[in-house]
């Protein structure tokens, strides 16, 4: 099956969560959290604008503000994800230290909302409190277990498959014409896989496939330029 950007889909210390809010699931999905935010917010963007800074400075783990959150995780938005990985961005990088249900041993991703461990009562969990983050393919995972994630990263760490046909035309032509690397990769990989978005398809076009979520996700890193994502969540 055909995957990567034209298809749907360990380091030293761990982040664990401070912040007060109780946890609201202990497994991952793709679905919106309804929970709260944890950080109080010091300079929420008004209305759509796109956030730049951390919900709450005083914080341990910087997120993007709740009422943001809450539209971003309703549904997958691939360039508003380029944009929150960008290397500019004050976000917090987390990353897996095994597989965890769809998310991949080693895979990046960005803490949105921290939910802090229970106090009193029946534990639920490991007790250490959870988080929900944004993949890199701009869907979010709610409740996965802070003891999961590590902050830092060693050598290349992976990332969900970004993909291509979610972006806005802007963000396809940016790309394209801001990065010979994912000039090159989308050529080839138009070449490999003769146009198709799923289904059966070669190892060559699954490789070409891989290569420019490679591209992008390089790009991405090391500070090139996105434009304005389309739509905003």
């Amino acid at each position: 099956m055909l995957g990567g950007a034209a298809c749907g889909g360990a380091g030293a210390s761990t982040g664990g969560p401070t912040s007060t809010s109780t946890p609201t699931s202990t497994s991952t999905s793709t679905s919106t959290s309804t929970a709260a935010s944890t950080s109080t917010p010091t300079s929420t963007p008004p209305g759509n604008a796109f956030p730049a800074v951390c919900a709450d400075a005083s914080a341990a783990v910087c997120t993007p503000p709740g009422e943001f959150v809450d539209r971003l995780c309703a549904k997958p938005h691939q360039d508003a994800a380029l944009a929150l990985f960008a290397k500019q961005t004050p976000f917090t990088r987390l990353y897996l230290r095994g597989k965890v249900d769809e998310l991949a041993a080693g895979e990046e991703v960005l803490a949105v909302r921290v939910h802090a461990a229970q106090k009193g009562g029946m534990v639920v969990g490991s007790g250490s409190g959870t988080y929900d983050v944004l993949r890199w393919d701009g869907t979010c995972s709610i409740g996965v277990e802070a003891e999961v994630f590590v902050r830092s990263r060693q050598g290349r760490s992976g990332t969900a498959a970004v993909k291509w046909h979610r972006m806005g035309t802007a963000m396809q032509d940016a790309l394209v014409a801001s990065s010979d690397a994912v000039k090159r990769a989308h050529a080839k990989r138009g070449k490999e896989c003769k146009g198709a978005m799923t289904g059966d398809v070669s190892v060559a076009c699954l490789n070409a496939d891989q290569g420019l979520v490679d591209a992008i996700v390089d790009y991405v890193r090391d500070g090139g330029a996105l434009p304005a994502p389309d739509p905003l969540p």
